[in-house]
């Protein structure tokens, strides 16, 4: 189990890297958490300049809602496009650094399943350099995406939560946690079909006190949205508890 302890230690060698960067980079070689390049004659001290460039390049039209890759001829308006404006996606609109390839899905592996929480700071400026500045006076409060408690036990940390302290520290936003609860231990969704997803995530969350949502617009912070079938869930528990629009903002988009 990867406790406490052991983040604070990440976090004390990757601050003090900044301090001491010759001494660390003899005692502790820098290589690139997406490629395994090493860093040694680089600035940059978790990503490449090449694998960072990669996750910024400019991609296709996306749909405004899901962010799904539009392809030639195919239109997205406040509804959705072809493939969302069917399954009622319960936020307004939704921003990604880009497709889950690449690069960007290697870092996004290393960061979950690999434990790597010095990842936090240069996902978290991905994501805080996507925001439109327009978007951002808009929002009152930012939410991540809860894992229910025995999960965030077993791995540690929830990543979205992670991400959405350093934007919010970044941009002086207020942040909601453990308002809105996962109170169900789902199944993971990634071997899932679409019903079978819908099912898994049916009264899967609850929100605790729901004036802190009355009237606020909500940013919704997640990793990787497949379907967005669970961001869309937790927007319908927001909505619920009185949240005038939800946004949601995640690194990467999926394909089910």
């Amino acid at each position: 189990m990867f406790n406490l302890h052991q983040v604070n230690k990440v976090f004390a060698v990757a601050s003090i890297r900044n301090i001491f960067p010759g001494l660390l980079d003899i005692l502790y070689p820098r290589h690139c958490f997406a490629c395994d390049k090493s860093l040694h004659e680089e600035k940059n001290t978790y990503i490449c300049e090449n694998c960072l460039e990669k996750t910024k390049e400019s991609e296709a039209r996306r749909c405004v809602k899901c962010g799904f890759e539009l392809g030639p001829g195919i239109a997205s308006s406040s509804k959705g496009c072809p493939e969302c404006e069917n399954t009622s996606l319960r936020f307004e609109k939704s921003f990604f650094v880009s497709d889950n390839k690449g690069p960007l899905k290697n870092l996004i592996h290393q960061f979950k399943y690999h434990k790597h929480v010095c990842l936090t700071k240069p996902l978290g400026d991905l994501l805080i350099g996507l925001l439109q500045q327009d978007i951002i006076p808009k929002i009152d409060v930012v939410v991540p995406v809860p894992l229910h408690w025995k999960k965030k036990q077993e791995r540690g940390f929830n990543q979205s939560e992670l991400m959405a302290k350093k934007l919010c520290w970044k941009l002086s936003l207020p942040i909601s946690i453990n308002n809105l609860r996962r109170v169900k231990n789902t199944l993971s969704q990634t071997q899932l079909s679409r019903l079978q997803r819908q099912k898994n995530v049916n009264n899967a969350f609850k929100v605790k006190n729901p004036d802190i949502f009355l009237e606020k617009n909500v940013l919704l912070v997640d990793d990787v949205l497949t379907t967005g079938i669970t961001a869309s869930e937790c927007a319908r528990n927001l909505k619920n508890a009185g949240a005038k629009e939800v946004y949601l903002l995640a690194l990467a988009r999926s394909r089910l």
